[in-house]
């Protein structure tokens, strides 16, 4: 599905996605074509696209939700960051701190929580896991 921006200035990338196990690719090619349209620096489109695909590997893995439910993808430019938001049906949840010294994975919010200049929950009965990485113009 291409990548369908929500405002006129086209500063905005929003895309819903199919569940399955080719949503966190469709994800990526998104967040890239999103930045490389926007002079968006490479080191921080790398980090961009790591935490998406993290984010939304665990909406597609983790909701207990009707299997043709989407998941929105939503980017912006805001100061010198990018921000990504990743909408899906499940229910909002409370991360648990992971331990790095554990290897069964589990992994997805903790790189988010290391790698992203901030991030955090929506508000809702829905999940949306938000993140902003720094590093905007390239």
């Amino acid at each position: 599905m291409m990548p369908a921006p929500t405002d006129s200035s086209q500063r905005r990338l929003t895309i819903e996605l199919a569940r399955d196990t080719g949503a966190p690719a469709r994800a990526r090619a998104a967040i890239d074509r999103f930045c490389k349209a926007r002079d968006v620096a490479p080191s921080a489109v790398a980090t961009l696209l790591l935490l998406v695909s993290e984010v939304v590997t665990n909406a597609v893995v983790h909701p207990d939700v009707d299997r043709r439910a989407t998941i929105t993808l939503r980017a912006w430019l805001t100061g010198g960051s990018v921000r990504v938001e990743v909408q899906d049906a499940g229910p909002r949840f409370t991360p648990r701190p992971r331990n790095p010294d554990r290897f069964d994975g589990g992994f997805g919010l903790y790189l988010v929580e290391r790698e992203a200049a901030r991030w955090g929950l929506g508000g809702g009965p829905t999940t949306t896991v938000w993140f902003e990485v720094a590093g905007r113009v390239a």
